[in-house]
């Protein structure tokens, strides 16, 4: 009996072990896979250990990790993706509103750079800017170069005037009726 104890105390493996030498002896001898799920499974050891989900996508194994940033969900692309479209967009706006408030103070004669703190640092700076603009006259611009004095008019003697009412009578563009009326008022400015 004694001889028949001490074979059993040998073939008694602990639990834990056991398991690991069953599951080892089961994948060792299973056959390979040939649809790459194996091979999947293998990655684990790659990563510490961690046994990775996979998945068959399009007629192959892929391994992923939830861990593993290669492996998302893609979610992380697209909110990277809106938050640099969001900082383009804001961008635009600033550039827009600075702009703009520079080109009203302009025109009304403010000064520009207070005009750009103001859309920047206020809610409402380029409302602001755009009221007091609107309130404010348009800056007096300088005057232009004075236009040179007009020949002065040549004021033509009574005789000359006379003399040119009668050559008109005479080459018959003008009654005699209208020449004396012409004469007269002539004489009368005298």
């Amino acid at each position: 009996m004694s001889r028949l104890g001490g074979r059993l105390a040998v073939l008694t493996v602990p639990p834990a072990a056991l398991t690991t030498l069953l599951l080892t002896t089961l994948f060792l001898a299973a056959p390979a896979r040939a649809d790459g799920l194996q091979q999947c499974i293998d990655r684990a050891a790659a990563h510490g250990g961690v046994p990775p989900t996979c998945t068959k996508i399009n007629g192959k194994w892929v391994a992923n990790w939830p861990d593993d940033p290669s492996s998302g969900s893609g979610f992380e692309g697209i909110f990277v993706a809106f938050l640099v479209i969001g900082l383009l967009v804001a961008g635009a706006t600033i550039a827009w509103r600075v702009s703009t408030a520079q080109k009203l103070a302009r025109q009304s004669g403010l000064d520009p750079d207070v005009a750009t703190q103001m859309a920047l640092f206020s809610d409402d700076g380029l409302d602001a800017t755009y009221l007091a603009a609107s309130l404010r006259p348009p800056p007096a611009t300088a005057p232009a170069t004075p236009a040179p004095d007009p020949e002065p008019v040549r004021t033509r003697s009574v005789a000359e005037r006379l003399s040119e009412l009668a050559a008109l009578r005479d080459e018959g563009v003008i009654t005699a009726d209208e020449h004396d009326r012409r004469r007269a008022a002539i004489i009368d400015q005298v």
